[in-house]
């Protein structure tokens, strides 16, 4: 599985120094879909293991909003069967995961040490969209389920292990089912003592969590006012407007517009409801970034399909999809408004599509999913241009941005075109952010104060964002 783990980690202030080099921190990302844990050395500052592995909630929900409605379902009166209540099945689905994957990332750290030295995790750094940091902490989501979209909370504390993992963080937490034998063995055996200080860093709303805070700390974006005089030094050189995105099922985006003489900086922030395009799952041979997926699809008179492992093609990835509407747009496979003009193939219910290889292929349905969802994106990047002063530095963070061909976004329509040149690629920022979070009181007071003083758009509430988005269906 290709999960992206390597990011840009901001300075770090110099602070509290370890004498112990066995003494190491855990920063984690979850994710909608997938979940990553590094260890980092206290004492050297370095990244020392990484495990990554597909979110074991899917089973309940491949995106937010199933799992919110699965969280949020009424009890199954009257069964015979002895059913756990969602809130609960999502908490312990995380939580058995975040056991097993810290024992791997453990076991990983001590293969590095001499013989007999064990690695001691010291300090957690959890960071995650507003709903995925709800269910590790088993904070009510009903809120989350209805307008006006209110989080029970927006996080920026601090807890103990125990505490996180018995869903005893903040005081309406949900009532959850006792563990499971299984569960409780697991806990057991933890290698994360219970009195071990989990931070999660800050949400800023419903739909802007506290991944997107991370990424603007990997991304070099300065508090809206002074912290403290130790990372005073860190900010000035941030001259340009800085536009950071995310794009997945919900993509986040962040703009940073620098201070003037006439007004102070100030951070914007909204989200675009992309769906799950660009995730592959309502892609008729969508699939994740493995082994077996089209990536990428190039032209040399015929359709060339590069597969992932250099093996028979077993469906379509989000990269690929891009580089397929791209490649299919400029040879005329599809017109500008996405009707199949070429190459028709027909499905057994009479549908029509275009076979890229033998066992894959794009429907007519699948390429108007990917323009509703790359009209949503850039609706929302093209608003947030707007808004910048000048042509902002444009950030693209996470697996999917940075694995995707930039010029072929840009052909398709899901990137405005006038930031082509100006894309920087950060990996996984929200992982690198968390990274730094480890070491640096002052970069959690400023990842606090950034969410605190960021302003968020509801893209739906713009007069014309309808007809935007419609503008920007066709390619």
């Amino acid at each position: 599985m290709q999960i992206e783990t390597e990011g840009v980690v901001p300075n770090i202030p110099e602070e509290d120094s370890h004498d112990f080099a066995n003494e190491i921190g855990l920063a984690v990302d979850v994710g909608t879909s997938t979940v990553a844990v590094s260890a980092w050395s206290l004492k050297s500052r370095k990244c020392l293991a990484t495990v990554a592995e597909k979110n074991a909630q899917i089973r309940y929900g491949y995106d937010v909003i199933r799992r919110i409605s699965f969280a949020t379902r009424a009890p199954l009166l009257g069964s015979a069967q002895v059913i756990e209540s969602g809130s609960s099945a999502l908490h312990y689905s995380i939580i058995n995961q975040l056991e097993k994957m810290f024992v791997k990332v453990v076991n990983l750290v001590a293969t590095k040490f001499a013989r007999g030295i064990r690695p001691e995790v010291k300090r957690i750094v959890i960071t995650g969209n507003t709903t995925m940091l709800s269910f590790v902490c088993a904070v009510p989501v009903d809120g989350l389920s209805v307008a006006p979209f209110s989080p029970s909370t927006l996080f920026g504390f601090s807890a103990y292990w125990e505490n996180v993992r018995s869903g005893n963080v903040i005081e309406n937490s949900v009532v959850l089912d006792a563990p499971t034998p299984d569960t409780l063995k697991l806990y057991e055996t933890s290698v994360i003592p219970p009195e071990t200080p989990i931070f999660f860093p800050p949400c800023i709303g419903a739909f802007i969590g506290a991944d997107t805070v991370c990424a603007m700390l990997s991304a070099g974006f300065p508090s809206p006012i002074r912290i403290s005089d130790n990372i005073e030094n860190l900010e000035t050189s941030v001259k340009s407007p800085l536009l950071l995105a995310d794009i997945g099922t919900n993509t986040e985006i962040a703009l940073f517009i620098p201070a003037t003489e006439k007004s102070a900086a100030k951070i914007l922030c909204t989200s675009a409801a992309a769906g799950p395009a660009f995730e592959a799952s309502n892609i008729s041979c969508g699939m994740s970034s493995i082994e077996g997926a089209i990536d990428s699809i190039s032209y040399n008179g015929d359709l060339v399909c590069h597969v992932i492992g250099d093996t028979n093609a077993k469906g379509i990835c989000g990269s690929g999809l891009i580089s397929a509407g791209a490649t299919l747009l400029k040879h005329k496979y599809i017109d500008r408004n996405g009707v199949i003009q070429k190459s028709v193939s027909k499905l057994g219910d009479g549908s029509i599509c275009i076979q890229l290889t033998p066992a894959v292929y794009l429907s007519q349905q699948d390429i108007r999913n990917m323009q509703l969802a790359k009209s949503a994106v850039k609706t929302g990047l093209a608003y947030m241009v707007e808004r910048a002063p000048a042509l902002p530095i444009f950030c693209l963070a996470g697996g999917f941005g940075s694995n995707i061909n930039i010029t072929e976004a840009c052909e398709i329509g899901l990137i405005p075109s006038e930031l082509e040149r100006r894309c920087v690629s950060l990996g996984n920022a929200a992982l690198a952010g968390a990274s730094a979070l480890l070491f640096s009181k002052v970069l959690r007071r400023k990842s606090i104060e950034i969410a605190k003083n960021a302003y968020q758009i509801n893209l739906a509430a713009v007069p014309d964002f309808q007809q935007r988005y419609l503008n920007s269906i066709d390619f």
